[in-house]
């Protein structure tokens, strides 16, 4: 089998602690906020734990600092802040009379709950993502407490008439009061659609809520403790790292025995359907498992190259749509024309894109268009 398609767990190796590496200087940590409003300033001195940006609008999660530490400054996209000194923030309230309080204390710390709703058919999803996201699986078989725990808040939450859970073809991982179901360890079947369809028997039913393993242990954490999750597990390369949230891609790779050279590329998630870092100090967001090398020298690079018309991407396409189409209306920012395509059911596998014959960047276009209808309206002179 390509190994690019198989998420057959890989066996356990040791943990390294970011913090017990040698480190030339102070931990430097770089919190990306986009969307966010920052609730600090420059030089402001931050506690472990402290939130630091929120979403007025009350969707997306908080972001917390993950040291104790000062802001050396403040972007746009990101907060970058210097540990020192050993502050640590004050336990966050959990206000559980019902349950919008109860995932507004999720979101407040940092959880995204955004696809968690009540009476839903929950499905803990512990098949790995793509090839290689497999640290959950030490969170699994050390943390299974703290993952009851979590399951439990979250059937107290949504009330879900039944719980299950989706492992890999020969794992024996479990979760009390889950029914167990085996999955085919290939990809793209462990993405929440398909893991859905596996389970349920529909395509895209109402009334079903997915969370994967790493977010579960993180919810099971932050009740546990009452402090939202600063350190998280992220496998770069073969190599699984405890480390802080917000540690730069930089520190990782060079700790994990990586040395780059230009036209790599750095990939948070998997090659497949994972988002490419611009910058080596980018830092790694909380729901990041997983980093990604992708050899320059090694990879066909993607291109603004003409469609073929050859149909590859809609062939392979698992949601059964037309990436071609849908791509080249958003190249063109006909980003209204994509919705007749049904781009809302695309689940961003990047196959299309994988076994593209121009080699076009075909997921990056359909993830541009869905952030374009999403932020805003669609301006008059697109339309034409």
């Amino acid at each position: 089998m390509n190994p690019i398609f198989s998420l057959t767990p890989s066996d356990r190796g040791p943990v390294l602690k970011i913090r017990e590496q040698n480190l030339s200087s102070a931990l430097l940590i770089s919190l990306e906020i986009t969307e966010l409003t920052p609730l600090v300033g420059k030089e402001e001195l931050v506690a472990k734990g402290q939130k630091v940006a929120s979403d007025p609008q009350n969707r997306l999660p908080s972001v917390h600092s993950s040291v104790s530490g000062k802001v050396l400054d403040i972007k746009k996209d990101f907060i970058l802040i210097e540990e020192e000194g050993e502050r640590v923030a004050a336990p966050l309230t959990l206000d559980n009379s019902d349950s919008s309080s109860m995932l507004s204390y999720l979101r407040d710390a940092g959880i995204d709950v955004s696809g968690l709703k009540q009476g839903c058919t929950l499905i803990i999803n512990t098949v790995p993502a793509e090839a290689g996201i497999d640290g959950h699986r030490f969170l699994i078989e050390e943390f299974n407490h703290i993952m009851s725990e979590g399951l439990d808040f979250l059937k107290e939450a949504l009330s879900p008439k039944a719980s299950a859970i989706a492992v890999p073809q020969g794992m024996p991982w479990t979760l009390p009061g889950c029914t167990g179901y085996e999955i085919k360890p290939v990809y793209p079947n462990g993405l929440a659609p398909m893991v859905v369809k596996a389970v349920t028997g529909k395509e895209m039913p109402s009334g079903v809520s997915v969370i994967d393993a790493a977010t579960l242990y993180r919810i099971g954490r932050t009740v546990h403790g009452k402090q939202p999750v600063t350190e998280i597990m992220v496998k770069v390369g073969n190599t699984l790292f405890q480390t802080p949230v917000g540690t730069t891609v930089k520190l990782l790779t060079s700790k994990a025995g990586f040395k780059l050279s230009d036209g790599d590329r750095v990939v948070l998630g998997g090659p497949l359907s994972g988002r490419a870092v611009y910058s080596l100090n980018h830092g790694i967001p909380a729901d990041t498992q997983g980093v990604t090398v992708i050899a320059g020298s090694n990879t066909p690079v993607a291109k603004d190259s003409p469609c073929l018309g050859c149909g590859e991407c809609v062939i392979k396409c698992p949601a059964r749509l037309m990436p071609n189409m849908i791509s080249r209306h958003a190249e063109f920012g006909l980003f209204e024309n994509t919705q007749a395509y049904f781009i809302a059911s695309c689940f961003e596998c990047g196959l299309c894109a994988y076994w593209c014959t121009a080699q076009r960047p075909l997921l990056q276009y359909i993830r541009l268009a869905k952030k374009e209808l999403f932020s805003k309206p669609i301006l008059e002179d697109l339309r034409k």
